[in-house]
């Protein structure tokens, strides 16, 4: 199936975000695989293609930088004071 195609699809299943620019986006950062062309240059969908869009579009990440853990695994804390 082609992008339209699964656009409809996703949107009928009720996944209003699903967006063209939020499929391309996913696409080219790598959160989903991406799928095959065809000879005029168009994404080919399979069923696991639309399985990990249905998955990313269900659960998108949260813009920003991830928080990074302040303890490490003996309970002290690095970077967290600073002495001079």
């Amino acid at each position: 199936m082609v992008l339209c195609e699964l656009l409809s699809m996703l949107r009928a299943e009720g996944l209003t975000n699903a967006t063209a620019h939020r499929l391309h986006h996913a696409i080219t950062a790598g959160h989903i695989p991406r799928p095959k062309r065809d000879g005029a240059g168009r994404f080919q969908f399979s069923r696991t293609d639309a399985a990990a869009a249905r998955k990313y579009l269900a659960a998108p990440p949260r813009p920003g930088r991830r928080k990074q853990a302040a303890t490490s695994t003996d309970g002290a804390t690095h970077g967290t004071s600073r002495s001079r």
